[in-house]
């Protein structure tokens, strides 16, 4: 008899070690200042002052026509009697 040798696929162990490596990541900030412009109303208010003359016009009689009995009717030429 013969010696025969079977080889068997070999049986793994593994040991497993973790080293650390630094990794940089840049976060970029961006800082924006915004300013905003807003529309606030101003009024302003102009005067303006008118001198207005109210002219009645010459009066037919005398405001006191009334008052006189002697005085029936006058004239537009202050006050002459007819």
């Amino acid at each position: 008899m013969r010696n025969t040798t079977v080889y068997c696929d070999p049986e793994y162990i593994v040991n497993d070690t973790y080293v650390e490596r630094e990794v940089t990541y840049v976060h970029r900030i961006i800082r924006i200042n915004r300013q905003h412009i807003v529309n606030v109303p101003r009024n302003v208010y102009r005067t303006v002052t008118r001198n207005v003359v109210i002219d009645p016009g010459i009066p037919d009689e005398c405001d006191d026509c009334d008052n006189h009995k002697e005085h029936k009717k006058h004239k537009k030429n202050h006050g002459e009697e007819r």
